[in-house]
């Protein structure tokens, strides 16, 4: 009895410094990609910021569209021309 609990916590803690050691490696391999494409973003900006202006306004321009697509109800083209006309 005291053997099989002795080597399940062995078992255990070798499966926890295992997942510890993963989780670093994925840890430190998002950090080194993040900063590669802060480098290369920050690059862009330097060599041409007009392009980088524009690029962060259309991606901005498409985020809003995106996130109020459907916030509003869908008004029918006809339904201007009645209420205008009928008030």
């Amino acid at each position: 009895m005291v053997d099989r609990k002795a080597e399940a916590e062995s078992a255990l803690e070798s499966a926890a410094g295992q997942v510890k050691d993963a989780a670093r490696g994925m840890a430190d391999n998002v950090a080194n990609a993040s900063s590669a494409a802060y480098d290369q973003g920050s690059e862009l900006v330097a060599k041409a910021p007009g392009s980088a202006l524009l690029m962060a306004g259309v991606i901005g321009f498409a985020l809003g569209v995106m996130l109020t697509k459907g916030s509003q109800p869908p008004r029918n083209s006809l339904q201007r021309y009645y209420d205008r006309y009928t008030r």
